[in-house]
């Protein structure tokens, strides 16, 4: 019994340690700031899509882009009216997921910093004020 009062202390420690690493493995995004950089860039991937939002570029293969917009293009049942384009925030589809999206570092082509003037940039400021 005298053993297990003094190991029930490192036991204790352990799994604070255990708990603690969890928890920063789940919320963390091992990233460094970047300071500097605009708040928003826009993303263009070598699929064709384009995500608007604030980059994060995170340790490991994937960078996270968090309140993610697209344009979403639709063709009018005239053919001599001009294709209609609307921005769309990420979470407003079907299957409602998160506006954070997970990108591999293979699939982007590049990255451009979204001046304050911006239409989009302004629209987005807009919608998420904070």
């Amino acid at each position: 019994m005298p053993g297990l009062r003094r190991r029930l202390p490192r036991v204790v420690l352990g799994i604070v340690v255990f708990l603690a690493i969890v928890i920063a493995v789940r919320y963390w995004d091992f990233a460094l700031p970047n300071f500097g950089a605009a708040r928003y860039q826009a993303v263009f991937l070598s699929n064709g899509q384009t995500y608007f939002g604030r980059f994060i570029d995170r340790i490991g293969p994937y960078v996270k882009i968090e309140n993610a917009y697209y344009i979403q293009t639709n063709t009018p049942a005239d053919d001599q009216a001009p294709p209609e384009s609307r921005l769309i925030k990420r979470g407003n589809e079907l299957h409602q997921p998160l506006p954070v999206v997970l990108i591999p570092k293979t699939a982007i082509l590049f990255i451009e910093d979204l001046r304050a003037d911006s239409p989009i940039g302004q629209f987005m400021t807009r919608e998420n004020p904070r």
